[in-house]
């Protein structure tokens, strides 16, 4: 084992014997495997890996994983939708985890639905914005309890796609509509975010001679802000209603007449099929 020589703060010339293994470990590391990669490989702990590299002086690169397409801050109708669907549904935390002796932060994006088309556009528009593919999974609750619905969960943990969305105000209680959506004068922006909005929070109620698609939130400033956005499309709504039989307030506002219900399918639409069909029976039964 080879020896080396280092003279103390105080003088003292005192001997190192150097580990055979930092050869390989900065070989093998500067051919891009990961610290945790290469301790694996050779059978030693993690932390001896970090230690050797550190005394060989050498910085560890980041465990960041970066995000594939550079362009993701750019305005497209699949940004759009991602946007709408965070306004409604989606979810974005930063959360703690512990593995052995290790505390790290998880950086999520998701989103738990029950229907497996908007599962399936959600993810589609993850992957077209950052280039990066959500996991899937499908959760079976009605076992536990017959009123509640199978969910799809889509799940993301990159800390850029993180810091991305988190920039934003999204939240049940305070979600905003995002600025360049409102300064943007482009009818498919305004309508894909809309429609992954409504994807998350709307509704199509049928009765004996009544067809509405409705939408409802608990915050008011933000369903006023979707309201001038169907304006803008030339869709015209109800007022803005307010529901008080929950713990908070809930207010809505509906869509209603046969040509506003016709332009919704036309600039906005559902991508959830149930949803889309009953809108097109009602405009075929109405011809």
């Amino acid at each position: 084992m080879p020896i080396i020589s280092k003279i103390r703060f105080d003088g003292v010339k005192q001997k190192y014997h150097l580990s055979p293994l930092r050869t390989q470990i900065k070989e093998l590391y500067k051919q891009g495997l990961s610290s945790r990669k290469v301790s694996q490989k050779i059978n030693i702990s993690h932390t001896r890996v970090l230690q050797l590299l550190k005394k060989e002086n050498i910085i560890c690169r980041s465990i960041t994983k970066i995000i594939p397409n550079k362009n993701y801050k750019k305005l497209t109708c699949n940004r759009a939708y991602l946007l709408g669907v965070m306004c409604g549904d989606g979810c974005v935390f930063l959360g703690k985890a512990h593995k052995q002796r290790w505390d790290y932060n998880l950086y999520n994006v998701n989103l738990s639905v029950k229907d497996k088309d908007f599962i399936d556009k959600f993810i589609q528009s993850i992957k077209c914005v950052y280039g990066v593919t959500p996991s899937l999974y499908y959760r079976d609750r009605n076992k536990l309890n017959k009123k509640w619905s199978n969910i799809w969960i889509a799940k993301l943990t990159r800390k850029e796609i993180y810091e991305d969305l988190s920039s934003y105000e999204f939240g049940t209680k305070n979600w905003q509509v995002p600025k360049e959506i409102l300064k943007s004068n482009n009818e498919k922006i305004i309508g894909t975010f809309l429609r992954g909005f409504y994807d998350s929070e709307g509704s199509v109620l049928t009765g004996i001679r009544s067809f509405t698609i409705t939408i409802c939130s608990i915050n008011h400033q933000g369903l006023s802000t979707i309201k001038k956005l169907l304006s803008r499309i030339k869709i015209k709504t109800s007022i803005i209603s307010e529901d008080k039989r929950y713990h908070n307030s809930t207010f809505y506002f509906s869509i209603t007449k046969k040509e506003n219900i016709e332009i919704f399918l036309n600039k906005v639409g559902f991508s959830i099929k149930r949803k889309q069909n009953k809108i097109k029976q009602y405009l075929y039964d109405k011809k």
